[in-house]
């Protein structure tokens, strides 16, 4: 984030489920916070999505074609989504691919959260920033198609959490990306947020290239989610 989003780069990233609660109730953050991992745990990691078989699945290669757009659809599933697509974090995405001789290559990203339930990438979320990850600077690509970019700093404002409705802010987050064309580009994001709890998010983030700000948004599955 530097990417998130929808400015980040991870649901958008929904807030962790205490937030759920009216903040009155929230009198120890948390304490509440803990209270809830421990009856909760499993919903905090990566969901239990769909896995390809090892045995149908083959190798993996960056593409090598160079691709560039702004109008990339990012959605990030977090545990604290608990498994529905409806509460997924939302960004509009910029990738620049640069192949290189002998596989592989570089990858610039930055994205920008959207609103709640958008129906456009030009649906972007009030008081919402443009983040991009690495500060700009290129990421490496290795032939195998795999990227790691991270982000500083980064809020996502109420107006783009579809849990609670509250900001959130974020000391850094990463994303493992595994791209193969433009068209099969999908990440891991893990982000480490300070407020208004401390906590981490994890999930995948899935890509659609949708070529113009005004079309229509897809809707995606549960088993949509899921990058090697």
């Amino acid at each position: 984030m530097g990417l998130l989003m929808r400015s980040m780069f991870v649901s958008s990233l929904a807030p962790l489920a205490c937030l759920a609660v009216p903040v009155v109730a929230c009198v120890d953050p948390q304490q509440d916070y803990t209270d809830y991992s421990d009856r909760t745990a499993d919903a905090h990691g990566i969901p239990a999505l769909p896995t390809v078989d090892a045995g149908e699945a083959g190798p993996l290669y960056a593409p090598d074609a160079g691709f560039m757009s702004n109008d990339f659809y990012m959605s990030c599933l977090t545990g604290n989504a608990v498994g529905d697509p409806t509460k997924a974090s939302l960004f509009v995405a910029r990738i620049n691919y640069t192949p290189a001789s002998g596989g592989g290559g570089t990858l610039i990203f930055g994205n920008q959260v959207l609103k709640e339930y958008p129906t456009k990438l030009s649906d972007l979320a009030p008081g919402g920033t443009f983040y991009w990850a690495n500060n700009m600077s290129p990421a490496t690509v290795n032939p195998d198609g795999t990227a790691h970019m991270t982000y500083d700093m980064t809020v996502i404002p109420g107006s783009a959490n579809p849990i609670t409705g509250m900001q959130l802010t974020f000391s850094s987050t990463i994303l493992d990306f595994h791209i193969e064309s433009e068209s099969q580009i999908c990440a891991n994001l893990v982000g480490n947020l300070i407020d208004p709890i401390v906590g981490q998010v994890a999930g995948p983030c899935i890509f659609r290239l949708l070529g113009s700000p005004t079309a229509d948004l897809p809707t995606f599955q549960l088993s949509d989610f899921h990058c090697p």
